[in-house]
């Protein structure tokens, strides 16, 4: 965007040396130098208000971030904790969130982006020792998609709360704002690839 400053009509050969100038002409450069140190004001306010950061964070307000070549890029990780009653799983909390649950609780997916926004949650889960079950819900009434065979509920080993670490990971992902949530559960990872003894 075109700045508004006013620079053309700041006279620059006023005063004329050796001779009698017209008061007037000062208060018109005065007047020029001074609304455009007001327009500069307002637009370097705008810039700082309104522009990325390299030393902030940076909300885009839902604007889009197109043509990027991306490198060195992360996801945040975001730890629930130890869950021990039922709960929403918050969207604004992450695309990475660790979940060790503590008792048999229902996990509602929720804050979800609006309708016609790709918005993805990978969940790693972990039990606090023995075994739990998790329900699933989606806010808002929505409904859930997920393999055949493949329920709302979710059984976590008690082994996963190995220091090792045997976590599931649930994916959940909604382009419809949670109206439709589709489901992948994976397999429970264990080190080296090989399941304990």
């Amino acid at each position: 965007m075109a700045s508004s400053i006013n620079s053309t009509d700041i006279d620059a050969e006023f005063p004329i040396a050796g001779q009698d100038n017209d008061s007037q002409g000062f208060r018109d450069n005065f007047s020029t130098i001074k609304n455009s140190l007001a327009t500069a004001k307002s637009e370097i306010t705008d810039l700082q208000d309104n522009t990325a950061k390299l030393n902030a964070d940076n909300d885009f307000n839902g604007n889009k971030i197109q043509e990027a070549d991306l490198l060195q890029t992360t996801e945040v990780v975001y730890s629930t904790g130890n869950i021990t009653a039922s709960q929403n799983i918050s969207f604004l909390n992450g695309h990475y969130q660790i979940i060790q649950v503590g008792a048999d609780v229902t996990l509602t997916l929720a804050d979800w982006p609006e309708n016609e926004k790709l918005a993805k949650i990978r969940c790693e889960i972990k039990s606090d020792g023995s075994a739990r079950t998790i329900t699933w819900n989606a806010s808002g009434g929505g409904s859930f998609r997920a393999p055949d065979g493949d329920t709302n509920t979710l059984v976590v080993p008690a082994d996963s709360s190995d220091s090792n670490a045997y976590p599931l990971f649930v994916d959940f992902w909604s382009h419809n704002g949670g109206q439709t949530v589709f489901r992948n559960t994976s397999a429970q990872y264990f080190p080296n690839g090989s399941e304990p003894s």
